[in-house]
């Protein structure tokens, strides 16, 4: 392959975009592309061109990608290679690829800065099959006319004749060889597999295929023999023409081939591919010898944000980085040489994304395997300086072991898989073993958000409403809607329950769109009825996420409900899942003159550099803050470092979850100018908010005991 010649590339996508950046990036690695929208327009200009490479988009609407690989292998002689661009990470994709014809897979989201390299890197490969398969025609052809080395031997081993079309690398010449014995020119096993052909071919005629290995001064060489009988008189000793043809190019050209397909290429690590087909032979022996074995699932917390905020490349140099560290992390030696009396060295895999994998093919107990996560854990907490930037991350693992949690490769990563989001859901940077409840409650989950689907089409929500006492007139002017869920056959279900379902299935943006319309119709409603009430509504991760939801404010508008009866509420949490596309959400939904609060203030990680950032108007107490007060000394010291920061930025104060008089006065004098909580009232329904408007809390007013 000459770098001086331009290399034709056909890039195969229906996403506009995509063309856009790949014949960008390709352009700009030298090469000269040529796009297509779809798959029947590659195969017009793949026939009435000549390219060095096909890259294609697996999913594509009509002809999809495997299908375009099939008619490109079937249609033409020439083996161009073709590679498989695909956000699908799952065993049968990748099966199906080669099966097809592929020559490689390429995983979305594409480092475009690596993509020029990474081309250059299969086209050498695929270069480097096409002069394997040469070569093998051109041996084929040898081996009936001028061998490589070409001896004739009797059944002894012994060498009568030697001839070498050209010099070998090793020091083999006719003085050297012929009237010798094979076991005093070859090495040990070496001459056992030339013995072993001989004896086959005596019985057969004629052998093939026999691999053996010669050491030479640097390295080594790996020859291919065959041997087939001479003709001779009756009773003669027989002879044998052997031919040996070195294959060490071929051998080296397989390597780097099955390097592709088992090796991640960004970390070095195992594949995917890898761990399970190593994890199933693991399984198979640790059932013969009895023994326990451990998969550990890893995911890194906050990954997400390094990619938002520094860039892929920074991004891949993580992945490298925690690859390094995991390898210099585990080692038997130094970490886990106790998990058992013999303990073999562990086995990394990078899954995917930020997803990795350990196997510890044996264990002596479930607490030795504990520490080991605990130590990865405690490696990935220290800091990772990257690009001149210090980064620090945490890990989620999931543990599953063999066979309390499955006797399949497949089942136990995917219980670790769940072990790993269990350890996520209780708060990151954690550790949890597998156990058949998890299963139990990701089933009673999915059942969860089936039942969801059809709540909202058959009316099963409503909204109850908890009133916010003004502190300085003593009257209720605000309330904030609560959903709830009253199911036909299982009765009340708490929010706790179904709000991180429909979170994590997507009905979160239907049923909050839900939320937030029944809310505003209520408020018309008090307004028009001579009350008028802010009323205030949560917004979810994903609405966040969701364009349409600064549309539908700006609806809402339009239809008459006055910006000021309207207060959105976010958590800190929600804000630092993609803070920059969130700041800029919450800036236009400000625009449109509605009030944005921060709610659960004091329970996530907002810096104050960001805090300042936020176009909020109200900051809430989280009530874990309040149920303390006044007696818990830590809690009031909170409470007042958040009222003082309320005060500095400017922004208004409520304390939530007010339940006692002794607390509502001492957040009057500490500054709260709003309250919510049972002491005042519980959340009630619509129609009860208008009888609660006249009640007065006097008492409030007097200073506390």
């Amino acid at each position: 392959m000459s770098d001086a010649v331009p290399q034709q590339i056909l890039v195969v996508d229906d996403d506009p975009t995509a063309r856009i950046l790949m014949q960008a990036s390709l352009q700009q690695a030298g090469f000269v592309v040529q796009v297509a929208a779809d798959a029947q327009e590659a195969l017009q200009l793949f026939h009435g061109a000549s390219f060095d490479l096909v890259m294609s988009d697996v999913e594509m609407p009509g002809m999809d990608g495997f299908e375009l690989c099939a008619r490109l292998r079937a249609e033409s002689d020439v083996p161009v290679p073709v590679v498989m661009v695909t956000g699908m990470d799952d065993l049968a994709s990748i099966d199906r690829a080669f099966e097809v014809g592929a020559t490689d897979f390429l995983p979305k989201p594409i480092n475009w800065s690596l993509l020029g390299h990474r081309v250059r890197y299969i086209l050498r490969a695929s270069a480097a099959m096409s002069e394997l398969r040469r070569a093998n025609a051109s041996n084929r052809a040898i081996l009936d006319a001028i061998p490589d080395l070409l001896f004739e031997m009797d059944l002894d081993g012994l060498y009568l004749e030697f001839h070498s079309a050209e010099p070998m690398p090793v020091a083999w010449t006719p003085e050297h060889v012929v009237g010798r014995r094979v076991s005093d020119v070859l090495p040990g096993p070496a001459a056992a597999a030339v013995m072993g052909a001989l004896r086959s071919a005596a019985t057969t005629g004629r052998v093939h295929g026999v691999q053996y290995e010669i050491p030479v001064p640097k390295g080594s060489r790996w020859f291919e023999l065959s041997a087939a009988r001479k003709e001779g008189d009756p009773g003669q000793t027989p002879r044998f023409v052997v031919l040996a043809r070195d294959i060490t190019e071929r051998k080296s050209a397989e390597r780097q081939i099955e390097e592709l397909a088992y090796v991640d290429t960004l970390t070095g690590l195992p594949n995917r591919l890898s761990f399970l087909q190593r994890l199933e032979r693991e399984i198979v022996r640790a059932g013969f010898l009895g023994n326990r074995l451990a998969v550990l699932f890893l995911d890194m917390d906050g990954f997400k944000n390094i990619n938002d905020t520094l860039g892929h490349t920074v991004g891949d140099l993580a992945l490298q980085t925690i690859g390094t560290r995991l390898r210099e992390g585990v080692r038997p030696t130094d970490v886990v040489s106790r998990l058992s009396n013999d303990e073999p060295e562990l086995r990394l895999a990078r899954l995917g994304g930020d997803e990795f994998t350990v196997l510890v093919p044996r264990v002596s107990s479930s607490e030795a395997v504990m520490q080991l996560a605990e130590r990865i854990r405690d490696l990935m907490t220290r800091p990772f300086v990257l690009e001149g930037r210090e980064v620090v991350l945490t890990t989620s693992i999931g543990i599953a072991l063999y066979p309390e949690d499955g006797n399949s490769a497949d089942a136990l990563l995917k219980h670790a898989d769940t072990a790993m989001y269990h350890a996520k859901e209780e708060g990151r940077d954690n550790c949890k073993f597998y156990n058949v409840s998890l299963t139990q409650r990701a089933t009673q989950q999915l059942n969860l958000a089936s039942n969801l689907r059809l709540a909202l089409e058959r009316g099963e929500f409503r909204l109850a409403y908890q009133p916010q006492l003004d502190v300085a007139s003593g009257t209720i002017r605000s309330v904030e809607a609560l959903i709830r869920w009253t199911h036909p056959e299982h009765g009340v279900i708490s929010p706790m329950d179904f709000v991180p379902a429909a979170e994590r299935s997507g009905l979160i943006v239907g049923i909050g769109e839900w939320v937030l319309r029944t809310a505003c119709a209520d408020a018309v409603r008090w307004r028009d009825a001579g009350h008028p009430l802010r009323v205030g509504v949560n917004l979810s991760a994903r609405q966040l996420r969701n364009a349409g939801i600064l549309e539908s404010v700006r609806d809402l508008m339009a239809a008459g409900i006055a910006p000021e009866l309207l207060e959105l509420e976010v958590t800190e949490s929600v804000l630092m899942e993609d803070s920059h596309a969130t700041l800029t959400l919450l800036r236009e939904l400000r625009a449109t003159g509605v009030s944005l609060s921060l709610d659960d203030f004091g329970t996530g990680y907002s810096s104050m550099s960001y805090l300042r950032q936020l176009p909020i108007h109200r900051i809430k107490i989280d009530q874990s803050f309040v149920q303390g007060l006044p007696g818990d000394a830590e809690s009031l010291v909170i409470v007042r470092a958040i009222v003082g920061l309320a005060r500095s930025f400017g922004f208004g104060l409520t304390a939530e979850g007010v339940e006692t008089l002794e607390q509502a006065r001492l957040l009057r004098e500490l500054g709260c100018d709003s309250m919510q909580g049972y002491y005042f009232s519980r959340p009630v329904p619509a129609e009860e908010i208008p009888g609660l408007l006249a009640q007065r809390w006097p008492q409030i007013l007097e200073p506390a005991g």
